[in-house]
Formats: structure tokens, C-alpha cells, sequence
């Protein structure tokens, strides 16, 4: 649905090469080189560092399937080539440029879009390239792009230090790098994007390409935020801030307090600190719960002066206090540890639920200029139609560090007092399909509507280009002359798709 049409060249290729696969498939039990040699990926598979799985190892069909699995997202590869370095990733591009295949492009699996997989064509799973060097004196981390954002706060940690990636520890930091990337330290730190200092990219040509201020400076500033249209991030290096503890926690409270709650949190966020992140949840446990999840990085006095408007709503569970910033950020174990709550275990679970999640899951989000009444009012009318497996997200709300930084710098769009949403639904038996996507669809496209441009790109739902377009805003036109430079013939599409200029 979101992938561009196949070109006949394309098709034609990924026909043939399947064809083929089931022609000669692969001799079990004899290591690299188990392939006979007359099978389409015989000579990939010789050639990489890392594995090569197709549709009859034993895990492809657990790699293939995304973190949000569903109809959408239900797609076949040819090939999933996991790659162990660099020179794998450049492999695989060579290989599938050769062979007219479709490439997807996997790091945290967890794109809106669906993006990271394909149908017939070859999936780049970047995912064990997980390597972390941290350099304390000089508060610099190089990193591969497998590592997830919670692998890299504990990799920092141990130095009192952390990179300002997102509010999700089981997110993919490449993917939302190349977004620009929103989390608890926007306000203090500015956008992940903001952190990074270098990059290494494999282009469209399957050259490895050095990205800084100083080298390639184009290429680089399209990579703080125009997403994974320039080629694919084969490791990146950012710039770490001294952040040990933080006050965070998370406040509950009952649905009915919904107005009550977001109109409260709406003039808190207008008037509070840089320091200050709260993010909305709401989900369906026993019984449908607000949490509003707090990250104070500064001074715990003031965090809990600002955090007093929310304390005065009456929560019926309060978790906030001072913690390490790691501890925040691994949920399961952390400000979501419900000991202490006594909220008749709905908490609990909801830790579990990120331990075990469903067996099919759908999301769509986009961004609002504010959140007015109408919007409130919106997201109390969806909770009333909702399925029984739902959750709606508010928040990355647009303050301090991440809108002081000069527009032309990055790609990344940041008015201030913007925020963004979701809406999640998951089920279990494949019949319950329709239903639970409809409800996601439905409500995302009332509030979705209002606002167009500047939205979020990594939560961007619409991946038609004049949905990119509008995101992109006036920077748009740079980007469309970079991706003519790197990527003429748009090999990297499956992603919000910046045409080449033509």
C-alpha cells in the first residue's frame, strides 16, 4: 500500500530471482558456501560477513516480521542479509542495484511506515551491528547502526553520560536519527539529530561516504532529518551530555479526569522549563488509565515546583522521584515498576506488556500545531469507540534547545508548541483485523487533517509526496537537489520518499 510501484526492469528481476531461489534452494548443514552455486544469492552469501536467510531458515519468518506487524507490513523478502560491518552493507547495495531488487532497509524494525521490509526484494537487517565506543573526556560516542536506544543509554550511563535520542528504549537510533529524533532531553539537548557530529553513509553507488560539517557537509545536513533517502547509515557518531540522575516517574490517573488531565498538561508544558518532558499515555488495561510520564533533567527542587499543577489533580499513582536517567529510560524495570502503587495491578500490566507484545499491531500518527479543546474532545471521542486492545500517545512537545537552533541548519522543522499523537491498536486472532486497524485509521485522519505541514517525520503516516512535501516545507528543495546527487535513481524509496530534482 505505502511502497512505490514496481518499475518493469524491477519486476521483471525479482520475478526471475525468486524463481530461481525455488529452482535451487539451499543445502542445509554445511556452513557458509551451503548454497548450491548456481542459486541467485550464491555468491552474496559467500561474500558476507554476517548471515544470509531466506524464506527456509529458521529465522526469517521472526526478522521479517516488524515490530508493528500487520496486513500492511505482511511483505516477503527474497533475502534478509544480516549484516556483521560495513562492508556487508555495501555488498548488499552493489548486489541489489545489479539485479534490479527492491532493498529495504532494517534497523529498529519499528517504522510507522512499514518501511523496513519488502516484498521479493532484499532486506538490509542492520540490526547486529551493534558496536558502542565511548570516549568520557572527549563526551563522544561512535556507534554502529544496529543499537537500540536503550542499549546505548546503558553503554553511556556508567559515565554519568547519554545521548538525546528518544522517549522508546527499544527504538532503532538510526532510523530515528535520519528522522531528527524527539526524546526526553529535546528541551535541554535539542533533536537527536542536533548530537550528531559524523556519519558514515553506503550510497546508492555502494560507496562509503564520510558525512560532517567538514566533509561532505550537504550529504550531512540532509541526514539530520531528511530520513533514509541519502543512502544507509553504516555508523554514526554523536555528542554525549552529563546526565546521571533525573526526577521521573509517572503520574495515573482515572479516564474520566481525561479533560482535566490534557488541559492541564496543554498550560503546564506552555509555561514550564527546557528541563521539563512530560509525555501522555493512555491505555487499555483493567480499565482504561492516563499516565503522564515525567522527565525533569535539572535541578529535582524545581522539577517538583513545575511538576505541582499535575499533583494537584489527585493522581491515584505517583512513581516520581530521583532516578537514574538509565532507569527512566528501561521501562520494564523502571518508572514503570509497580511495587509501590497499589493500582490494583493494572500497572503491572503494562509492564508486562512491553515484555510480550501482541500478536499483530497497527499505529499511525502525524503532528498538531497545539492541542485545542476540539482536539481534547476528539481524543475522548475516540476512546469511546475504541477496541478492546488500545493505547493513544501525546506528546514530543517542541520547547527550548530543539527550537532555538537556527531552521536552515537541519531538515528537521521546529515550531514551537507543536506536538505529536498516536493511536495503537493490537489484537490477537487475525479476524480482529479490520476492526482494531479501522478504529486507528478513522481517528488518526480526524485529527491528522488539521495540520499538514511541518509534521514529524517519524510520524509521518502518509507517505504520498505531497504529505513529504509539506512535511519538508521550504526545505524541501535542497533535499530533492542532494538525493539527485546521491541517489539519482531513487534505489532508496522505501521511506517519505524525497523525489530526486529533476
Amino acid at each position: 500500500m505505502f511502497t512505490r510501484p514496481l518499475s518493469r526492469r524491477r519486476f521483471l528481476g525479482e520475478a526471475s530471482l525468486i524463481a530461481s531461489a525455488l529452482a535451487f534452494p539451499p543445502r542445509f548443514g554445511r556452513g557458509r558456501g551451503a548454497l548450491d552455486s548456481r542459486h541467485p544469492f550464491a555468491e552474496l552469501e559467500v561474500e558476507l560477513d554476517g548471515d544470509l536467510l531466506l524464506p527456509s531458515s529458521s529465522r526469517y519468518e521472526e526478522l521479517r516480521r516488524l515490530a508493528s506487524f500487520n496486513p500492511l507490513t505482511d511483505k516477503q523478502p527474497a533475502a534478509i542479509a544480516r549484516c556483521a560491518r560495513e562492508a556487508d552493507v555495501s555488498r548488499c547495495v552493489v548486489f541489489a542495484k545489479e539485479r534490479g531488487l527492491e532493498i529495504a532497509v532494517r534497523s529498529g524494525g519499528h517504522d510507522i511506515l512499514g518501511a523496513s521490509v519488502c516484498d521479493g526484494g532484499l532486506m538490509i537487517d542492520l540490526s547486529p551491528m551493534k558496536s558502542a565506543q565511548v570516549d568520557p573526556r572527549a563526551r563522544m560516542l561512535r556507534c554502529g547502526p544496529g543499537l537500540r536506544a536503550g542499549e546505548v543509554d546503558r553503554a553511556t550511563q556508567p559515565f554519568g553520560l547519554a545521548a538525546a535520542l528518544g522517549c522508546n528504549p527499544v527504538v532503532g537510533i538510526s532510523g530515528l536519527t535520519l528522522g531528527g529524533g524527539i526524546g526526553w532531553l529535546a528541551g535541554k539537548h535539542g533533536a537527536t539529530c542536533d548530537s550528531l557530529i559524523r556519519a558514515s553513509v553506503v550510497g546508492a553507488d555502494g560507496q562509503i561516504r564520510r558525512a560532517s560539517r567538514d566533509e561532505n557537509p550537504d550529504l550531512f545536513w540532509a541526514l539530520q532529518g531528511g530520513g533514509g533517502n541519502f543512502g544507509i547509515a553504516s555508523s554514526l557518531e554523536y555528542r554525549l551530555h552529563p546526565v546521571r540522575q533525573v526526577l521521573g516517574g509517572l503520574l495515573a490517573y482515572p479516564i474520566g479526569r481525561l479533560h482535566d488531565v490534557l488541559r492541564v498538561y496543554r498550560d503546564l508544558l506552555a509555561h514550564g522549563p527546557d528541563e521539563l518532558t512530560v509525555e501522555i499515555s493512555i491505555q487499555s488495561l483493567a480499565e482504561p488509565l492516563i499516565m503522564a510520564v515525567v522527565c525533569h533533567a535539572g535541578d529535582p527542587v524545581a522539577g517538583e515546583r513545575a511538576l505541582r499543577p499535575l499533583r494537584k489533580l489527585a493522581p491515584v499513582g505517583d512513581t516520581v522521584a530521583l532516578v537514574e536517567y538509565a532507569r527512566l529510560t528501561d521501562r520494564p524495570g523502571g518508572v514503570f515498576a509497580v511495587q509501590s502503587m497499589g493500582l490494583l495491578g493494572a500497572l503491572e500490566m503494562l509492564s508486562r506488556s512491553f515484555a510480550a507484545p501482541p500478536a499483530y499491531s497497527h499505529w499511525r500518527g502525524a503532528s498538531l500545531p497545539g492541542l485545542s479543546d476540539t482536539d481534547i474532545d476528539d481524543f475522548a471521542d475516540a476512546i469511546v469507540a475504541a477496541p478492546p486492545l488500545w493505547s493513544i500517545g501525546i506528546g514530543h512537545y517542541l520547547h527550548g534547545a530543539i527550537c532555538r537552533r537556527p531552521a536552515e541548519e537541519t531538515p528537521l522543522l521546529r515550531p514551537p508548541g507543536r506536538y505529536t499523537f498516536f493511536f495503537s491498536a493490537d489484537w490477537t486472532q487475525p479476524q480482529e483485523a479490520e476492526g482494531a486497524m479501522s478504529w486507528v485509521d478513522s481517528s488518526w485522519r480526524r485529527l491528522a487533517t488539521r495540520e499538514s505541514a511541518a509534521s514529524y517525520i517519524n510520524y509521518l503516516s502518509d507517505g504520498s509526496p505531497g504529505a513529504v512535501r509539506a512535511a519538508y516545507g521550504q526545505h524541501y528543495t535542497r533535499l530533492a537537489r542532494i538525493k539527485r546527487a546521491q541517489d539519482p535513481a531513487n534505489l532508496f524509496h522505501l521511506n517519505r520518499n524525497i523525489l530526486p530534482a529533476s
